[in-house]
């Protein structure tokens, strides 16, 4: 089996070379060690995030639960900050509690180092959200990064400043005076005496050994990135040290600087530099918390014309984004060729390379939209980026019935900052958006955050717009899972008398579906099949083909399970197969495994049982379903009770117990949902008495995820 390590933590791989902040990431080190919150703050672009990355890197093997990085820049509703770290540690939302106090009980007994990443923008949230985990949680260890603190008792602070400077010598080529103004400013005395025949000044002389500076071994490095093969001569490298000081050792400024070796030699680099800071500034030394900035601005200055373009436009997107999203937003007949001048913005770290695709920097960001405002294009872009992500949620559903399944489940999740952007409730897309991302609030595990913006969209939306079905049902949906079954029933009683009077028989089919499994939670099997035939009828008049349509079929079989008609069960679970399979899906019919591995258990199958068990468990596994491993593993452990397999499944029940721990969650189904577990544990302590079973259930819990599932679909 594929080892997929996504509950271990998600630090990113370091793709540049880590220069310097040696004696910064040993402080960090030492904080960790004796404090529960550290603040890293300094001015952008001075590598916080570097660092605390870093030294996470550091301590993973300290923290058991993982380490984690949450990174925050692009997000702008602190409303949502709870729900962006769960998705970030993999719980699931599966409650109707608030999903702070939720997060919370998760993390009371972990051993997790968690990084909130960029928290500035967002500090009254953090600062709440910290104090709360800080509160109810020992174990965990929190590094946030920020301009500023949190302002919490338990913080200690890690202030980063910039390089220093190379060498002491001068800073500057220049003749002293005030910078020129007006038409022409850019000619300076200097290049003035060049253009006319006057030999130009040399720089002045440096230290022996520059290179032991680390703001310009930063240089020198990206240099070698960005101008692969470049060899730098001794004026080279002079040049490479001014560059350094006019920055003042600013890590995102120097980067900056060093991706334009390809285009610019460094000696020319340094005087163009010289001048565009000593036109904005003239003699003044540019305060620290600006040069990033000005950086920023000298590299619009040196891009071409579409690059500009290109930039200022993508500062619409939050996070990150692939090139299909950067061409569908961006392009037109002024940028036909999106992939390629992104490949250039890369190559000179304006666009960071992230895996599937690039994010720009909060700095860069902020620095496109200003330009972005400057001509005229806010509104015409901020649309476009609504219908982009209308339409991949279209193409998501639509597809979702079909073999991409773990590759749609990863793209919503990369893309999710910018689904919360466009899910802004003032939006005219956000009824049909909010609700056809159903697939990702229910079948991935997302309930909570998709009622808070389901909700937000249900109360601004007109009763004449024709998604609200759409909406009331996929509410109704998520709001019946998270266990609220009288509401979920009025969602979905209302969805479906809206859908009959618009004719939209497709969403009175899903609208049905809930009201079925409204009837299943609430005990009324009788309920369960004739609403499931009125779903499939539905669907037919709609002609519409869903993987509802599979669901509703599950739904039927677990009423007929729970009433112990197994053979009912299986042949409605094999007709679920056979609809699954016609189209390569799999997360439908891992739920219809599930059930149908307890109806050939029922039937005394126990080897068809145990096949069906472990099909439920590969797939819920690769989509990170987790209450679905759980309960897989579960049902295996009964399977091995059956088989008179004592050891197996004293095993597989101290597995499960740990699975569900590490996902925080609490169980599932009814009492008698339950039993099954406690007759196969007295089971397995028949076999083998309480000492060894204990023993062999312990090696199980002491099993991490991974190998816990690898042994159960052995």
């Amino acid at each position: 089996m594929e080892q997929i390590r996504w509950w271990r933590g998600n630090l990113p791989a370091e793709t540049n070379g880590f220069i310097g902040r040696g004696s910064e990431v040993r402080r960090l080190l030492e904080f960790l060690d004796g404090t529960p919150l550290t603040t890293v703050t300094g001015v952008g672009g001075v590598g916080k995030s570097r660092i605390a990355v870093r030294a996470a890197r550091e301590r993973q093997e300290h923290h058991p639960d993982g380490t984690w990085l949450v990174e925050l820049s692009g997000e702008r509703n602190g409303d949502l900050l709870a729900h962006t770290v769960a998705a970030v540690l993999g719980l699931p939302e599966r409650s109707a509690r608030s999903q702070t106090g939720t997060l919370v009980e998760f993390l009371a007994g972990r051993r997790l180092l968690l990084i909130l990443d960029a928290c500035e923008h967002l500090l009254p949230a953090c600062r709440d959200l910290v104090a709360e985990i800080l509160a109810a949680a020992p174990g965990v260890r929190i590094i946030a990064t920020s301009r500023r603190p949190l302002g919490l008792p338990q913080e200690a602070l890690l202030p980063v400043e910039p390089f220093a400077a190379p060498g002491a010598g001068p800073s500057a080529r220049r003749t002293e005076g005030p910078a020129p103004e007006g038409p022409g400013a850019e000619r300076t005395p200097e290049r003035a005496g060049t253009e006319r025949g006057e030999p130009e000044r040399e720089p002045p002389e440096e230290p022996e050994e520059p290179e032991e500076d680390d703001a310009l071994r930063l240089f020198l490095d990206r240099a070698g990135i960005a101008a692969p093969g470049l060899e730098t001569t001794r004026a080279g490298t002079v040049a490479a040290a001014r560059i350094c000081r006019r920055l003042d050792g600013v890590p995102l400024a120097v980067e900056l600087a060093a991706g334009w070796l390809g285009s610019l030699p460094v000696e020319r680099l340094a005087d163009h530099l010289d001048d565009h800071f000593e036109v904005l500034h003239g003699r003044a030394r540019v305060p620290r918390h600006r040069i990033a900035r000005a950086a920023i601005g000298w590299s619009h200055e040196l891009c071409a014309p579409r690059e500009r373009l290109l930039w200022a436009r993508l500062s619409v997107f939050a996070g990150a984004f692939d090139t299909a999203a950067a061409e569908w937003v961006c392009g037109d007949e002024h940028l036909d060729d999106v992939p390629g001048l992104l490949a250039s913005l890369a190559e000179r770290f304006l666009l960071v390379r992230v895996p599937g695709g690039y994010r720009l920097p909060a700095a860069v960001r902020e620095y496109g939209r200003e330009r972005l405002a400057l001509l005229g294009e806010e509104t015409r872009l901020a649309q476009r980026h609504r219908y982009h992500y209308l339409d991949l949620a279209r193409r998501a559903e639509a597809d979702w019935y079909g073999p991409g399944q773990e590759e749609w489940a990863a793209r919503l999740a990369f893309s999710m900052t910018d689904l919360r952007l466009a899910l802004d409730p003032a939006s005219p897309t956000s009824v049909e958006l909010a609700g056809t991302l159903w697939i990702l609030w229910f079948c991935l595990g997302r309930l909570n955050e998709g009622r808070y913006h389901m909700t937000r969209a249900i109360e601004a939306a007109p009763v004449t717009d024709p998604g609200l079905p759409r909406l009331l049902w996929a509410d109704g949906c998520v709001a019946i899972a998270r266990g609220e079954l009288e509401l979920g029933r009025r969602r979905a009683e209302a969805a479906l008398s809206a859908a009959l009077d618009w004719g939209d028989y497709a969403a009175a089919g899903h609208a049905q579906l809930r009201l079925a499994s409204s009837s299943l939670c609430s005990g009324a099997l009788e309920d369960v099949e004739p609403c499931v035939e009125l779903v499939r009828e539905y669907f037919r008049r709609a002609e519409a083909a869903t993987v509802s349509e599979p669901l509703a079929l599950v739904t039927a079989a677990m009423a007929v399970t729970w009433r112990g008609e197994f053979d009912r069960a299986v042949a409605v679970l094999k007709e679920v197969q056979r609809l699954c399979d016609a189209r390569g899906e799999r997360w439908a019919r891992a739920c219809g495994d599930y059930v149908l591995s307890i109806a050939q258990l029922g039937l005394g199958r126990v080897a068809e049982a145990a096949e069906a068990a472990r099909q439920s468990l590969d797939v819920k596994w690769r989509l990170r379903d987790a209450t679905g491993v759980a309960l897989a593993v579960d049902q295996l452990a009964v399977i091995a009770a059956v088989e008179g397999d004592g050891r197996r499944t004293a095993r597989l029940q101290g597995a499960g117990v740990r699975l569900w721990a590490t996902f925080g969650l609490t169980g599932f189904g009814s009492e008698g949902m339950s039993e099954p577990r406690t007759v196969a544990e007295r089971t397995a302590r028949q076999l083998l008495g309480d000492e060894t079973y204990d023993a062999v259930f312990a090696e199980g819990y002491e099993a991490d995820p991974d190998a816990a599932v690898a042994y159960a679909l052995h």
